[in-house]
């Protein structure tokens, strides 16, 4: 269902935009605030609900300087699992918390039926529309073969729903050890015919070169790109990522790669951070950091604070010149029990937790590498003939963006505005135009 533009018939014109300029293609006027990345610009939007030029003495709005981004991208994202955790609960720390997650969410596993997984996955793309998201990526759990799949028939189902709103791609997420079987090429091909991509969850010590090598190759041979979950653990030990990248530069594999979660990294020298991130860059790795889930997986232990991060080294991954973004994961499941598919919530815990205080170079890098990363190159930005799918904030600076809930923001799609709350912010944008 396409939305259709609710502003006037000649458009409509929003003054004093705060935006970040590295987003802003082609549309800034003037110079940045080099302290911030913040440019304030007019954004016109078409009668037609895109960006461009509005017709001749459309009406205007003054923002102020409030804050605009683009509609968000969440690369990361499990729809078949979320809202579960009323009926799993989640990890005690007795052992691995990720593992005895896995192990709560499998037994769960029997409750999604078709009529369950079909509201579950509905009312995360809803909350992830209404909260700014144009584009998500989720995994579906796929022990079985992908046509037979009862969670990919939903998906397909919902991906052909919401089309026109909410971008929807799907990874068929496997065990390692899968790329052993003598059907795996099979289970690639029937992934081509859903669209799909290849994920693989690869568990402590389960990688090695023929695994990896062998799954590059039959990816590549059906055409499809990679994502993966690796070294989702503080064991300095973990070799998931530096084997990843040595096997792609074995294979000559040339196909988008997308790594998840990378923890272990935290845990590494100086000397061996410094290898491992090389070799990442080399290989055209992209990374997702997903501070909810392992900021509360990690280090969680029965009857004790936390006393390590989870979070993976996104600085020094910068730093090594890798394309790193952030990522909602898991929303209120045995992996994660709060959160709702609210991207500005994820990025406020990573800037705050990962010490990001130059948030201005983490927004506009982490949209663009989501948008690379997943190959959705045409959500996320702010440009000429895009789509108006955008994301207002009372707010004027990035203190205030990530200090306040913000659950006034506005949220624009194809020139419609989303309802919602009463706000001062909604009063100012009124759609009641005589």
């Amino acid at each position: 269902m396409t939305i259709r533009p609710n502003f006037p018939p000649g458009g409509l014109r929003l003054l004093g935009a705060r935006v970040p300029a590295s987003l802003a293609d082609g549309l800034a006027a003037g110079a940045a605030d080099p302290s911030s990345g913040l440019v304030t610009m007019e954004i016109g939007i078409g009668p037609d609900g895109r960006i461009g030029r509005p017709s001749q003495g459309a009406p205007a709005i003054d923002l102020a300087g409030r804050i605009v981004l683009p509609g968000f991208v969440d690369s990361h994202v499990h729809l078949d699992k979320a809202y579960t955790v009323r009926r799993t609960g989640f990890p005690k720390g007795e052992g691995s918390a990720l593992l005895e997650a896995v192990t709560l969410s499998m037994a769960d596993i029997p409750n999604r039926t078709r009529d369950d997984l079909a509201r579950r996955m509905e009312r995360g793309v809803e909350s992830a529309w209404r909260h700014g998201t144009v584009a998500m990526r989720t995994h579906l759990d796929t022990p079985d073969e992908p046509a037979r799949s009862l969670s990919w028939q939903v998906f397909d189902e919902l991906r052909a729903r919401w089309a026109g709103r909410v971008a929807l791609q799907g990874v068929a997420l496997m065990a390692i050890d899968r790329a052993d079987d003598a059907g795996f090429a099979e289970r690639c091909r029937q992934i081509a015919g859903l669209k799909g991509i290849v994920g693989v969850f690869i568990p402590p010590r389960a990688a090695t070169p023929a695994r990896l090598d062998a799954l590059f190759r039959h990816a590549a041979d059906a055409g499809l790109d990679v994502d993966f979950h690796v070294d989702e653990t503080l064991d300095a030990a973990a070799d998931g990522l530096e084997m990843i990248a040595d096997s792609i530069a074995r294979t000559g594999f040339s196909g988008r790669v997308l790594a998840g979660h990378c923890c272990a990294l935290a845990s590494k020298s100086e000397a061996d951070l410094d290898r491992i991130l090389g070799k990442v860059a080399a290989a055209g790795i992209h990374v997702a950091a997903l501070p909810h889930s392992n900021l509360s997986l990690q280090d969680r232990a029965a009857g004790r604070a936390p006393v390590r991060r989870g979070m993976t080294t996104v600085r020094q991954m910068l730093s090594h010149g890798i394309p790193v973004h952030f990522a909602s994961d898991n929303v209120q499941d045995a992996f994660f029990p709060y959160g709702d598919f609210d991207m500005l919530e994820v990025l406020r815990s990573a800037v705050r937790t990962g010490h990001l205080d130059d948030v201005g170079a983490w927004i506009g890098g982490c949209s663009g590498s989501a948008s690379a990363a997943t190959g959705l190159a045409a959500h996320g930005r702010i440009a000429d003939r895009a789509a108006a799918d955008l994301v207002l904030f009372d707010a004027q600076d990035w203190l205030d963006l990530l200090s306040l809930p913000h659950s006034d923001r506005i949220v624009i799609r194809a020139g419609a505005v989303l309802p919602g709350p009463a706000s001062a912010l909604r009063d100012l944008l009124s759609m009641e135009f005589a």
